[in-house]
């Protein structure tokens, strides 16, 4: 599944993450992640999968079809969030 940018952001805000946390999880900076967000810049797509998979890690699950969006599964958490 891959989500988009607010589904992203919405699923930071879930786990409680700052940017910063995300950007450090995520191997980027702030600043890429901030302006990602914001729609600021069109990110590579493996900016957007690093993304992805740092808060997947973290036991996000993305889901797709009709109605698009995430959950949290803790057992699914590699990383503890």
């Amino acid at each position: 599944v891959r989500a988009d940018r607010l589904t992203l952001k919405a699923a930071r805000v879930r786990l409680e993450m700052d940017q910063a946390d995300l950007a450090k999880a995520a191997g980027l900076t702030q600043t890429t992640v901030s302006d990602f967000e914001l729609g600021k810049t069109k990110p590579h797509e493996s900016t957007r999968a690093m993304i992805q998979s740092a808060l997947e890690a973290r036991g996000i699950v993305f889901t797709n079809g009709d109605m698009p969006g995430f959950y949290f599964k803790k057992e699914k958490a590699i990383i503890p969030s």
